[in-house]
């Protein structure tokens, strides 16, 4: 079949039609075609699909075995022995003595263990009981007999599974051949990975990516190199590649090419749909190549995984039926609860990576708020949410399911902190992981007084802030005591730093300090309300005489310290609220205005936790203290780790 128009854009379609509709179009193509069966030798046969019942062609043992060491011999003559009447045997006669696992000899049908015999002298053997007809002997086929099905069809083979293999005779077994995918990105601005990109190039990291995850998935990629971004080059590339494989993946890039990728493959093939009301990964194109299935994802990493897990799992795993048996989906489902509130655009259905901790014994989930192409969020994330179309938001509290990205995750030995950022938390894990490698800290940049309210209603472990109050010029501590808590507090100074701003190289424009941000024409962008940074500067500006009313973008925030980084880096602003590593990590000059302390606050009683006193031992440690010294100069350590305060009981 072949459509000559192209597919429309389908961007309002539900993700369960577009599964199913995806699904029909497998069907009626393959018309149930399976993967073929391939030979392979035993000790390869690990982690593969078996494509038909294995049976045991030998015995184990295939022998009468000695069970134990001791002596062979006719059960018959030891039936009168008693302790004081033995059954007595001289050594001369050759009396056989066996080993573990060894044949029985002829006439011998019971093994009497070393430490049942009595020897009086050199020469003789004494039998103080009976030994009964085939005790401590195993029988033939006791382990496994000739004609035993060892394996079903269709059993993923374990490293478990090699002994009864082997031993049942079995050196080759037929195995289901591994799924091919070849896999092309698009975009002659694309790079290959270790080479440096020069201004207007990118490096191709999603499709490396994909082909890791097809790995895991026991599926054989191909990554090619890139094509050009146009619809004849689309088209052949599409015909080159079909039938070589059983799924062909095209990393399109954003609307235009997946409306070209679209065009292509209505003029080669055909377009099953283009568009799903997904966020991230609206962009999906699918259709087929004479018989081949052809998933189109976007080039960001994020919205090509799910996309890939969502669409193209699905293609592989119905190849097989032992494989669709087997597949519970890529996600393993876990309950929590939000402890932030989620907003989604109604008419898409979102998903949202979220971070997990166990907080009196209760999943906890916070909800990333890095934008839908960041690479990161993915790989420290936790899970998923699946935010359904019709729903605009899900208030705090409320319980979710979430889709684990990690396999075996253990909540209970991760320590949720929530509030402000800093970018030396990620030495601080590094170190924490090389002590504690079963503890992860998990932080989400929400700002100190969000974060504070969450350990009040006790959905995270800690909080971090640096909120500074004016009145007394103190960090944290008053804002605490201000707070009504059921409970004592603890107060963990983690270090000091300068805040101050974020300015092109060679601060072209001079700016020396806060009175600088009213210039004319001067472009500002702040952090977010609530958050510590913005307390302390309204505090300042306020201190030094600024109207902050004449600082142009003085309303336009930004929720963590390197995005400010990158506003004035990306030319959209002038200057903005930051810490000299962020500024400095991007090339950026950067002009001091403010000392500031940052602070963990947790609850008392989770002293008790064991990642909260792994992290807190990592963090007193000299080798912290004197690694976070040389790599951030700007920070003060020497206070890390100590307690600054601690509330009265209640």
């Amino acid at each position: 079949m072949r459509l000559t128009e192209p597919a429309p854009r389908l961007s309002d379609i539900p993700l369960d039609e577009a599964l199913e509709r995806w699904s029909s179009d497998l069907d009626f193509r393959r018309n149930s075609k399976e993967l073929p069966s391939q030979l392979v030798g035993v000790e390869e046969s690990v982690g593969r699909l078996t494509s038909e019942t294995v049976v045991a062609r030998l015995s184990s043992p295939s022998y009468y075995a000695a069970a134990t060491s001791g002596l062979a011999i006719a059960s018959h003559r030891t039936v009168s022995a008693t302790p004081d009447n033995p059954v007595v045997l001289e050594l001369r006669e050759g009396i056989p003595f066996v080993e573990t696992g060894h044949p029985m000899p002829e006439g011998c049908d019971t093994v009497v263990p070393f430490f049942e015999l009595r020897s009086p002298d050199d020469y003789q053997l004494h039998v103080c009981r009976p030994s009964a007809p085939w005790r401590n002997v195993r029988p033939i086929g006791e382990d496994l007999a000739a004609g035993e099905v060892i394996l079903p069809k269709g059993h993923r083979v374990r490293s478990l599974d090699l002994g009864a293999l082997i031993a049942g005779g079995i050196s080759e077994l037929e195995v289901e051949a591994q799924p091919r995918i070849r896999i092309i990105p698009i975009g002659s601005d694309l790079v290959e990975p270790g080479r440096g990109p020069i201004a207007g190039q990118k490096i191709d990291h999603t499709s490396p990516f994909l082909a890791a995850l097809g790995h895991e998935y026991d599926i054989l990629t191909k990554r090619y190199p890139p094509v050009e971004e146009n619809r004849d080059t689309m088209s052949q590339a599409l015909e080159t590649h079909m039938g070589r494989c059983d799924l062909l993946v095209v990393c399109a890039g954003h609307d235009r090419g997946t409306a070209l990728l679209a065009d292509a493959l209505a003029e080669v093939g055909g377009c099953t749909l283009r568009g799903v009301a997904i966020r991230p990964g609206n962009s999906v194109v699918l259709g087929f190549v004479g018989e081949t299935p052809v998933l189109g994802l976007s080039s960001h990493l994020v919205p090509a995984y799910l996309g890939f897990c969502l669409f193209g799992l699905p293609a592989i795993r119905s190849l097989s039926k032992a494989r669709l048996r087997e597949y519970r989906g890529p996600w393993r489902k876990q309950t929590a609860r939000l402890a932030l509130g989620c907003d989604s655009a109604e008419g898409v259905e979102e998903f949202l990576r979220v971070k997990m901790g166990m907080v009196d014994s209760q999943a906890i989930a916070v909800a990333e708020s890095g934008g839908h192409g960041t690479l990161m969020s993915l790989a420290k994330a936790d899970g998923m949410i699946r935010i359904p179309s019709n729903v605009g938001s899900i208030p705090r509290d409320s319980e979710v399911e979430v889709l684990c990205l990690r396999e075996g995750i253990n909540l209970t030995g991760h320590l949720l902190v929530l509030g402000t950022h800093d970018i030396s938390y990620d030495l601080l894990r590094d170190h924490l992981h090389e002590r504690y490698p079963q503890v992860r800290l998990h932080t989400a940049a929400v700002g100190g007084r969000t974060g504070l309210d969450c350990l009040v209603r006790g959905q995270c472990h800690g909080a971090a802030a640096h909120l500074f109050d004016e009145s007394s010029g103190e960090y944290n501590v008053p804002f605490l005591q201000s707070m009504e808590w059921d409970e004592p507090v603890i107060v963990i100074q983690v270090f000091k730093r300068w805040l101050g701003l974020a300015v092109a190289p060679g601060n072209p424009l001079g700016i020396q300090g806060l009175k600088d941000l009213t210039r004319k024409g001067l472009r500002f962008v702040n952090r977010q309300p609530g958050s510590g940074t913005r307390s302390l500067l309204d505090y300042h500006l306020k201190a030094d005489g600024v109207d902050s009313g004449q600082i142009q973008g003085y309303d336009l925030s930004a929720h963590t310290h390197m995005s400010i980084a990158a506003a004035v880096k990306g030319e959209t602003a002038d200057a903005g609220p930051t810490i000299s590593t962020a500024a400095r990590s991007l090339g950026l000059d950067f002009v001091p205005c403010i000392s500031e302390r940052l602070d963990f606050i947790f609850p008392k009683r989770f002293l008790a936790l064991y990642p909260l006193r792994a992290v807190l031992s990592v963090l007193s440690s000299s080798s912290f203290r004197e690694s976070a010294t040389q790599r951030f100069p700007d920070y003060d350590f020497s206070q890390a780790g100590q307690l600054m305060w601690e509330s009265t009981e209640t």
